[in-house]
This record gives structure tokens, C-alpha cells and sequence, in this order.
């Protein structure tokens, strides 16, 4: 096997050392209409921030950075996620200048693998990112600019998704309560493919948030 190369995520504060092949994945798709972040450009930025930690995190998912909260510019950093009911795993970057990635499963790992349960989180087990089959192939998180205060969100889903096509954020997210609102409003609206009959259906989702700090 040869040695991969590191691939920057444009969107993400993480440079990725991957390798590349085919995939397949599960999607998250967004209902067609009726949704409160379709046409937002010129819509005013509210919504509530009221969802209480019961209600957002029903699992009881818990994220840690490892090793610490406070990370340097090039250093390898790794997750370890926690949960009390079985689901799929989703990590999600909002970076210190407010943009919001995808760094877990990505599709590139997806394509090196078959994929299925990749991402599958099972009860009172961790769940450490990159797992020891990952680093094999040379995935690993490397801290990249820019600098300055962000937000990491574990999002555990009750059916199994992959990827989750993000919406882009007018402004910055501030905290981790504003954070939870707004993820929790938007996968309200998300249908989620049914695995047996393939019909989009709803779907339960957890989250944690923890904030962390480049310099």
C-alpha cells in the first residue's frame, strides 16, 4: 500500500491523510419545501435558543478532543465519543471564522471502504476517531489555521447516515447553546432513507458540543 498524501478540506480546519477509492454511502436529504434555511440570503437571522439538553441529546453522546481542548497549528489530534444508545456518528467543524464542515465520516474515507458501518457508535463502548483501521490507511487530523475560538459538534444519528449535505451559515455561531439550536431545528427537517422499504422517513438525532481553541 502506498504512503497517502495529505488532502486540505477547503471548508474545514482539518488536513486530511487519505487515500482514495470508490463508495457508497447514506444520505441525509433536506425536505423539498418548508424549510427555514431555504432562501436565507435575505431572511433575518433568528431562531431560538431554547432546545434544553434533554431534548438534543436523548442518546447522551459525549465528545472529547483529545488531548486537550486547546490545540496547536499542525499537531494530531484524535476523538473520543461516547453514547448511551447505539447510532451513527457524525462530526462536524465550525471553525473560528464561522465556517461549518463535515470532518467525520468523510467521503473520501467513505470510498476506501465499504462503508456501512463506519461511523456506527455502540452503546457504553468509546469510540475513538481515527479508529486503528483508519489510521492503517492513513487517516489522521492535523490542525490547520485558522486560529482562534471554534465549535466541534458530535451529531449521533438513530438510523444510519454518512454525510450530511450542510447548509451554509449566514453568521458565526456563537456558543454552544446557540450551536445546538440550530443543528436540532435544522435535522428536524432532514428525511433519512428507510432501510428496508428506501422511503424517506424522520429520524432521531443526538448532539454534544464542545468548544476548543486553535493557536
Amino acid at each position: 500500500m502506498s504512503s497517502s498524501q495529505p488532502i486540505l478540506h477547503e471548508r474545514s480546519w482539518l488536513a486530511f491523510l487519505l487515500l482514495l477509492a470508490g463508495s457508497g454511502a447514506a444520505f441525509a436529504a433536506p425536505l423539498p419545501s418548508a424549510s427555514p434555511y431555504v432562501n436565507t440570503a435575505n431572511a433575518p437571522w433568528v431562531w431560538p435558543v431554547q432546545a434544553a439538553r434533554e431534548q438534543t441529546n436523548a442518546a447522551n453522546v459525549s465528545l472529547e478532543i483529545l488531548p486537550n481542548q486547546t490545540v496547536d497549528v499542525g499537531a494530531k489530534i484524535s476523538f473520543g465519543v461516547t453514547a448511551r444508545k447505539r447510532g451513527y456518528l457524525i462530526l462536524v467543524d465550525v471553525d473560528a471564522e464561522g465556517r461549518m464542515s463535515q470532518i467525520f465520516p468523510t467521503p473520501e474515507l467513505l470510498a476506501q471502504t465499504d462503508g456501512r458501518d463506519i461511523n456506527l457508535v455502540r452503546p457504553g463502548v468509546e469510540f475513538v476517531i481515527p479508529t486503528p483501521a483508519t489510521r492503517q490507511r492513513g487517516f489522521e487530523y492535523v490542525v490547520a489555521p485558522p486560529t482562534g475560538a471554534a465549535l466541534m459538534v458530535a451529531i449521533l444519528s438513530e438510523r444510519r447516515v454518512q454525510l450530511l449535505d450542510l447548509p451554509d451559515l449566514p453568521r458565526k455561531l456563537q456558543g454552544q447553546a446557540e450551536a445546538l439550536s440550530y443543528l436540532s431545528t435544522w435535522t428536524s427537517e432532514l428525511r433519512v432513507p428507510d432501510d428496508g422499504s428506501g422511503k424517506l422517513v424522520t429520524n432521531n438525532w443526538s448532539f454534544d458540543v464542545k468548544p476548543y481553541s486553535i493557536k
